[in-house]
């Protein structure tokens, strides 16, 4: 896949036109542009062909300029955008001094040629690329309805209303420009760990670019200082603030051994840390990535709008020209009747349409992010708010999934050698279960021949013996039937030569605020418990919690067989997991979402949503921003249509103009920005999904 920029990209209708021609292009299989970010993704053969694209923008909007993302200096950028558009500022301010000298200093002919002269020097951008889109067949433009319009109210005489149209259109779609830029901008330097340095520590220390990192390196984190790359402490203790990455303000205690992502910012002390990523790897960079990636996939709404524009606009053009024509012949007034069909003309422009819906979304996942919850793209957001069901794992996500050992019940065994084996069989398990075995264990053997059973346990072979850890399900497997009486712990069995040891019981302790936040949730959703553990212990948190299904004993292919089943009855269902054992549901929910991973690669890669926290609470806010994200859009789209179709009975009626009908079209387009960017702020009075 290649990537490209596309710069002076100003209008959201011509960046959907782009991306039809440039995916209809022998050798492109596939091209997808996000307008918000000006970014062109090009998967195919002839992906690489740069001149070829340039040439599509170009006849699309002649001042697009196409580099590869490799070429753009982001700093360069901003410099050039704001110099150009200073630049349109004085050159259109020149012209109206120019037209009010005219108006007021000269009469007759020579003022009609002087608005002439003045309306080719403001239109001819506007006029150009109106020839261009003829010549290849794209007559229903902004560019060809503003320069109808204008050369019609110029040819019956109102020179000041086909200047003023031409003039305010442009100075609009600069204003319209700069408003996307600058909130593009303030969204996406959410995303980004700016941290350009780094102290690396070798015969000394000393001051490195941190794009040089490597994996081993050891770096100095002191206070105050942003950590430039994920890594793990290797000397020093200290507190942390990780509010970048999870949204969470709350210093978080970290020592010898703890792993840290690039983002943090030490509060004090100085730590020693081993990179464990290269800077442009880090959990960060990859989220940064693949959410820029995800946007480039258009929503249900936005897709929507994108082929409504293409009927409204030749609809409108359609009444304008009824309007000219039927108008005439019935009243008689030739010129009053095209002046009303010009403000058609311009009102019918669909950029405030185009524009609204991805740059709502947009803003709604900078939001997000401001909390440490990374959305993929509006698809996500979108499926979020339609959403009527959300299914959780159990363990890790509801419940801390730091397994405490309560008890070693021996049936035939001694409790040491219990342990012992089932330490030695479950060392190299990532498992929380296993994790408390080996905290809790004083040694551990060596295994062999080992086989992890999905869903069941591990099969080993210890100091010449068959071993066999994990549940009911393992122990019917080796033939070890009678068990002892289930009860509502997470229990293991250990056996040895197909005899049953003994079992040891473990403890899982539910989430702070999980209760608070499956009540807000179960306002408007249908809630699941879909766990691995045994029946009765999730039925008993299922009880505790009001959920109104829980299923347990669930391997991982059951878990997806159980979310199909809930899929068939028509539900739209988001699924909440840790993103690692979870992977395959996730994937196959309508929107999943992975929570306390620590940016796993699973967890970003399965996952249409990645909580780097640990705070269940986000959840609430997550479907209350979504579902408000989705509200503006509509507002958005309402909005714009109710003030076009004001605008479109005034004219009719005789009552607008074309001023009117300009300060309609360009300011409904920054209205509509101003109002996506609102979500922003978003704060709902009481978290909810309502």
């Amino acid at each position: 896949m290649y990537t490209y920029r596309l710069d002076n990209l100003g209008c959201a209708n011509c960046a959907a036109k782009i991306e039809e021609r440039v995916g209809a292009l022998p050798g492109i299989d596939r091209a997808r542009l996000d307008f918000t970010a000006k970014r062109l993704a090009v998967e195919g053969p002839d992906a690489a062909d740069k001149e070829q694209i340039q040439r599509i923008c170009t006849a699309v909007e002649s001042d697009i300029v196409v580099r590869e993302e490799k070429e753009i200096d982001e700093t360069e950028n901003e410099g050039e955008d704001r110099a150009a558009f200073q630049k349109e500022a004085m050159c259109l301010l020149g012209i109206l001094l120019a037209a009010v000298a005219n108006t007021l200093l000269v009469s007759g002919t020579l003022q009609t040629v002087l608005y002439g002269a003045l309306l080719v020097i403001a239109g001819f951008p506007i006029f150009r690329q109106a020839l261009r889109g003829i010549r290849t067949g794209e007559v229903f433009d902004e560019n060809f309805l503003m320069s109808i319009a204008a050369i019609g109210a110029f040819y019956i005489g109102e020179y000041t209303e086909a200047l003023g149209v031409l003039l305010f259109y442009r100075l609009g779609e600069a204003l319209q420009d700069r408003a996307v830029d600058r909130a593009t901008a303030s969204v996406e330097s959410l995303l980004k760990n700016d941290t350009t340095t780094a102290h690396l520590i070798a015969d000394e220390i000393i001051e490195v670019d941190a794009a040089t990192l490597q994996p081993g390196d050891t770096i100095l984190l002191r206070a105050g200082d942003t950590l430039a790359a994920d890594g793990k402490i290797r000397k020093g203790s200290g507190h942390i603030s990780n509010q970048h990455m999870t949204g969470e303000s709350v210093p978080v205690a970290v020592s010898e051994g703890d792993e840290v992502l690039a983002g943090a910012i030490s509060l004090d002390g100085a730590l020693e840390i081993s990179v464990l990523r290269a800077a442009g790897e880090s959990t960060m960079a990859r989220i940064e990535s693949m959410v820029s990636d995800a946007r480039l996939n258009k929503g249900k709404t936005e897709r929507w709008i994108t082929r409504f524009s293409r009927i409204y606009t030749p609809v409108v053009v359609c009444i304008a020209l009824a309007v000219a024509l039927g108008g005439s012949l019935v009243f008689g007034d030739w010129n009053l009747w095209i002046y009303r069909a010009c403000a058609f003309l311009i009102i019918s422009c669909p950029c405030a349409l185009v524009l609204s819906v991805p740059l709502t979304m947009f803003a709604g996942i900078g939001r997000a992010s401001r909390e440490g919850i990374f959305v993929k793209g509006s698809t996500a957001l979108e499926a979020i708010a339609e959403a009527d069901a959300v299914a959780f794992d159990k363990t890790g996500t509801l419940t801390d999934g730091k397994f405490s050992l309560a008890r070693i019940d021996a049936i035939s065994g001694d409790r040491d050698r219990i342990l012992y084996l089932a330490a030695t069989a479950e060392q190299y398990s990532n498992h929380p279960i296993a994790r408390s075995i080996l905290a809790n264990a004083k040694a551990k053997g060596t295994p062999s021949d080992v086989k992890e059973v999905p869903g069941k346990g591990v099969l080993c072979t210890i100091e010449n013996a068959s071993v066999a850890v994990g549940n009911e399900a393992l122990m019917a497997l080796v033939g070890i039937e009678d068990l002892p009486p289930s009860s509502e712990e997470t229990s293991v069995f250990v056996a040895e030569d197909k005899a049953l040891l003994g079992r040891i019981a473990f403890t899982d302790t539910m989430k702070t605020g999980v209760a608070e936040a499956i009540r807000h949730l179960k306002r408007t959703l249908t809630t699941y418990i879909f766990s691995g553990d045994k029946p009765a212990i999730a039925e008993a948190l299922g009880r505790e919690l009001g959920i109104d299904e829980t299923r347990g004993g669930f391997l991982p292919d059951e878990k997806i067989r159980a979310l199909d089943a809930v899929l068939a009855r028509g539900k739209k269902v988001v699924y909440v997991g840790d993103g690692i054992n979870d992977a395959p549901v996730l994937a196959r929910s309508d929107a999943g979402i992975a929570m306390g991973t620590g940016g796993s690669d699973m967890a970003i890669e399965s996952a249409d949503v990645v909580i780097l926290g640990d705070d269940i609470g986000k959840l609430p806010f997550l479907f209350s921003l979504a579902n408000r994200a989705k509200r503006v859009s509509y507002g958005n789209i309402a909005f714009a249509l109710a003030v076009k179709l004001l605008v479109v009975v005034l004219s009719i009626a005789g009552i607008g103009n074309l001023w009117l009908a300009v300060f309609a079209d360009v300011g409904v387009s920054l209205i509509c920005v101003f109002i996506a960017m609102t979500l922003l702020a978003y704060k709902p009075s009481e978290t909810s999904v309502v």
